[in-house]
């Protein structure tokens, strides 16, 4: 049976809510927050009365979640409706749809629900950390538990990673964080509340952390697939010609890192039949012309550098970085006949840090290039491409990767988060309030007021898959580890000063343990 169709082990918790944020015409609110059997009663003691029409209740769960909400209502003779809406912030659930771009997208977050009498039901699946409830009946109503319920992917080994550091420690416990909340239903999503859609390009950076935190598992063979069967290998990946290319580097990183020569096998003639496209849509002089199959956009790197001079310099050199993959694994002479058409790419002017990165990960000479990647800090840092920044920048040599890295990541945090976002600009920073309170009237709502392309304001995902790559780079340099056929060959860390590290990675055969403390490096594999 095809993996993807089998059950996939998940686990879910309920959470009480942390805190009441708001309320209105509520009794005993506060019982809402007090733990007790999570059971229908026909007694009302215990219980939260919504006292008339229009009561409301604003909680918060404490950290984002993939799931809905579970209402348990105590003994009452007729049927409720609330309206319920849920929030990755504060704003966002206390929204309507339509204000600052708030939707029902991909997973529907503001909605009504009928709750009868004695019930325990659930309602809603979505990524959120608020929910607000509203009432909108006359009668009053008792309500004896409001649970978050989390979804959550079980695997039997899942790695860990510590430092001396413990703000490095909330950074690689987000980033792991965020990667679990997305590996849903035997796939990588892309985001828990919008894009619950398997990117090709958003991809890649999964792939990596899954199997470094997980181990050879299905989510990453099924989402590669998925996107195969969908896909004539004469059209373009999610109707974008580079996600084209990313879906033949993440076929080559997965079976690098796993040795499943089986698995390349099997979609190698699909990946040779992707690059002599790519081949055929190049001239002779580097120009691309992807006009032969549909697509939303000739040249995509991120959404900061789209439609800029940058967008086609960096997917000539995605391109490259494509064909450098595919001959570690296998020779192919459309791969060496577009590294010789698009290398000039390699050498252009660009304005953006993530083109460069490109550009050097694809075959640019890298010293002398890290004054260029870490100037003025995280500036221009995107979430999806901070680990291609981050990787080129250790290539470069550059020796500010960790305040880079906390500068940013630790600036979501520092507004709340308990994910990492589809993106961020440190100049988000400025005047903004967090995303678990609301905002005085001189400052920003950094979810609401911020965003640009599809992600303006609220439509703005706080839990994006892509956006967990700096642990796959703290693991890679920082650590040093290289991992190839399921084992280690070696362990080169650079520790930036941070005196400790331990983690504890699935392989092969096992775990892999490693300890570092200052110039001593312990490594061993363990059943």
């Amino acid at each position: 049976m095809v993996e993807y169709l089998q059950n996939t082990p998940s686990v879910k918790e309920c959470l009480l809510p942390v805190a009441i944020k708001a309320e209105y015409n509520i009794l005993a609110a506060e019982n809402l927050l007090i733990e007790k059997p999570a059971c229908v009663s026909f007694r009302n003691d215990g219980s939260a009365s919504f006292d008339q029409k229009g009561a409301y209740v604003v909680l918060d769960f404490g950290k984002e979640l993939c799931g809905g909400v579970r209402i348990i209502a105590c003994g009452m003779a007729h049927t409720a409706q609330f309206r319920i809406a849920l929030g990755e912030s504060l704003t966002e659930a206390c929204s309507t749809i339509g204000q600052k771009n708030a939707t029902n997208d991909h997973s529907p977050r503001d909605f009504t629900a009928l709750v009868p009498g004695l019930s325990d039901l659930t309602f809603g699946m979505s990524g959120f950390r608020f929910a607000r409830l509203e009432l909108l009946t006359e009668t009053a109503v008792h309500i004896r538990n409001i649970f978050a319920v989390n979804t959550l992917p079980y695997f039997e080994k899942e790695g860990t990673v510590n430092t001396s550091d413990e703000e490095l420690n909330r950074i690689i416990h987000t980033a792991a964080y965020t990667l679990k909340l997305n590996l849903q239903n035997g796939f990588i999503w892309d985001g828990i509340k919008r894009d619950r859609l398997v990117w090709a390009g958003d991809l890649h950076q999964e792939v990596l952390l899954s199997y470094y935190l997980y181990g050879d598992n299905a989510n990453i063979r099924n989402s590669l697939e998925f996107l195969q069967g969908q896909t004539p290998a004469n059209a373009w990946i999610n109707g974008i010609p580079s996600y084209s290319a990313w879906w033949v580097i993440n076929l080559c990183d997965y079976c690098r890192l796993s040795g499943n020569r089986e698995f390349f096998q099997k979609h190698q003639a699909y990946a040779e039949a992707v690059i002599e496209n790519f081949d055929q849509c190049t001239d002779q002089y580097g120009e691309m012309d992807f006009s032969s199959a549909p697509h939303f956009m000739p040249y995509f790197l991120d959404w900061p550098t789209a439609d800029t001079p940058d967008a086609k310099i960096g997917t000539a050199a995605l391109i490259v970085y494509m064909a450098r993959k595919y001959l570690q694994q296998a020779d192919n002479v459309h791969c060496r006949l577009l590294i010789d058409k698009l290398s000039g790419y390699l050498d252009m002017q660009c304005q953006y840090k993530q083109t460069r990165a490109f550009q050097i990960l694809a075959g640019r000479k890298a010293e002398g290039e890290s004054a260029f990647l870490e100037k003025n800090g995280a500036e221009g840092f995107s979430t999806f491409m901070a680990y291609y920044i981050l990787k080129a920048d250790a290539m470069a040599g550059g020796q500010n990767m960790l305040p880079i890295i906390k500068q940013y990541f630790g600036g979501m945090l520092s507004r709340g988060a308990t994910t990492f976002w589809e993106d961020f600009h440190i100049d988000w920073l400025e005047g903004s309030g967090r995303i678990d309170q609301f905002p005085t009237a001189e400052q920003k709502d950094i979810h609401g007021d911020y965003g640009a392309f599809c992600y303006e304001g609220f439509r703005h995902s706080l839990c994006h898959g892509w956006a967990s790559g700096v642990l796959a780079f703290i693991i890679e340099y920082m650590m040093g580890l290289s991992l190839e056929q399921g084992e280690c060959c070696r362990i080169e860390p650079h520790m930036w000063g941070v005196k400790e590290l331990q983690a504890k990675l699935p392989v092969k055969d096992g775990w892999l343990a490693v300890s570092i403390r200052g110039n001593q490096t312990e490594v061993k594999t363990v059943q």
